[in-house]
């Protein structure tokens, strides 16, 4: 979509009487996924998995290791403390 499409959804928007929000640049930190990879490739470094067998087992491990409280702080260090119980 060129610079005028956009000028045009911006307009139609607006004459909604809606207001657009822009989301910063992609960054790492406010995703919280990343911060669960994190988690999980440290685990991994930990394990020291030295077969194919240990890796599988140890892949196992560190995703069982992600609790619920794991997940709400790493949307709330986010932003996204709206949707968490």
């Amino acid at each position: 979509m060129g610079a005028q499409g956009h000028k045009e959804a911006q307009d139609l928007i607006a004459s909604a009487q809606a207001h657009l929000l822009f989301l910063p640049p992609y960054s790492p930190d406010l995703n919280p996924i990343e911060k669960m990879w994190s988690k999980i490739k440290a685990f991994l470094r930990d394990a020291k998995p030295r077969s194919l067998e240990e890796l599988y087992a140890a892949i196992g491990a560190a995703l069982e290791s992600i609790t619920q409280q794991d997940a709400i702080g790493w949307f709330s260090s986010c932003g996204y403390t709206a949707c968490l119980p």
